[in-house]
């Protein structure tokens, strides 16, 4: 095991020095990092960042236990269902552009859809994992396993699984299916004209400055510095897999540390959106389930955080963080940990 709590240089927009730290500046938050028992095998990174800027980092095991390769801030890895939370972004942009609206409904978009359903489902409800349409393409994931390497368009899949009927009617209940964000893939494409990983660069991925972001897809360049994740670690078991492209919406980004500092900080503190557009993003549409637009807002010490939480595979995420003022934490794991392990710790480094 490796175990090293280092600063690091990233870029312009996160950088690390030690004067923070000898200034005492979250000294709280270095401590609670600093105090986490970290699991036997665990490979991964723990970070705190105020106003875009990485304070603290305690990275730990292998990026690859194979090599010995350290992990290190210049890992990446999968995000899962955080990238949820990006394609929200890249959705409000095209609002802010007038090329699509919350409150229109899929027909608006995707006339081809299933008529009554299209009429009535809305763009925020499939954002919010309110709509209804029933998840009949991860029902039929179990039976024909095929599926997780195919290489199927995103509309040919929309075409095959969305005309189910409602099991509810729109909004008035919540199911995280994959469905939805394949269905709000189709609508980016086809009101911008591009495929979706090309929109989600130009919207969001370029303006944020996330450099060592890509997608994990077969039609895709590989993402740089891509951790290999592990169900086992003593022998080493590898537990990874491509994703589908027309999965890209909901679970295909990949990225560092210094990527997921910037989204926050850039998303909820810099120029990307307008106003009403964050206030949009943060707005729960769910209570039960603490559901915004693509993640959640938790409340620490009555406190909002966005609260993006994911999983691949053996891959887990964790990025939180603080509305009222920008602070960020960080938590990678390619170990196939329990999530509410990590939320816990991610719980007690913001009360810190």
């Amino acid at each position: 095991m490796i175990d090293r709590r280092s600063f690091l240089v990233s870029s312009a927009a996160v950088a690390v020095g030690s004067a923070a730290s000898a200034r005492g500046i979250g000294g709280g938050k270095a401590d609670a990092i600093a105090g986490i028992a970290l699991p036997a095998g665990f490979n991964g990174i723990i970070a705190y960042a105020r106003n875009g800027r990485i304070e603290h980092v305690r990275s730990a095991g292998f990026a690859d236990v194979e090599e010995r390769q350290p992990f290190s801030a210049a890992t990446a890895i999968r995000w899962g269902s955080a990238s949820k939370w990006l394609t929200s972004v890249a959705a409000l942009r095209l609002v802010e552009m007038g090329r699509l609206r919350l409150d229109a409904s899929i027909a608006t978009y995707l006339p081809q859809f299933r008529a009554d359903t299209g009429n009535r489902v809305l763009v925020h409800h499939l954002l919010s994992n309110t709509s209804g349409i029933p998840d009949l393409l991860s029902r039929q994931l179990a039976s024909e396993p095929d599926l997780r390497t195919s290489t199927a368009a995103t509309a040919d899949i929309v075409a095959r699984f969305g005309g189910g009927d409602l099991a509810f009617q729109p909004g008035d209940g919540w199911d995280y299916a994959a469905l939805n964000w394949a269905i709000v893939a189709q609508i980016l494409e086809r009101v911008s004209g591009e495929a979706f990983p090309a929109v989600m660069r130009r919207l969001v991925l370029r303006p944020l400055a996330m450099s060592g972001a890509g997608f994990v897809q077969s039609d895709q360049r590989m993402v740089p510095n891509l951790a290999a994740a592990y169900g086992a670690v003593a022998p080493p078991v590898r537990k990874m897999a491509t994703v589908p492209a027309f999965l890209a919406a909901s679970g295909n980004v990949a990225g560092t540390v210094g990527d997921a500092v910037r989204a926050a900080h850039g998303i909820f503190h810099g120029p990307l959106l307008k106003p009403a557009s964050r206030t949009e993003l943060a707005k729960v549409r769910w209570p039960a389930q603490e559901y915004v637009l693509g993640g959640r807002i938790h409340p620490v010490v009555g406190e909002p955080w966005a609260w993006e939480t994911g999983k691949v595979q053996a891959y887990r995420t964790h990025i939180a963080h603080r509305l009222a003022r920008s602070e960020t934490i960080v938590v990678f794991n390619t170990t196939d940990m329990e999530q509410s392990q990590i939320g816990s710790w991610v719980e007690t480094i913001a009360r810190a």
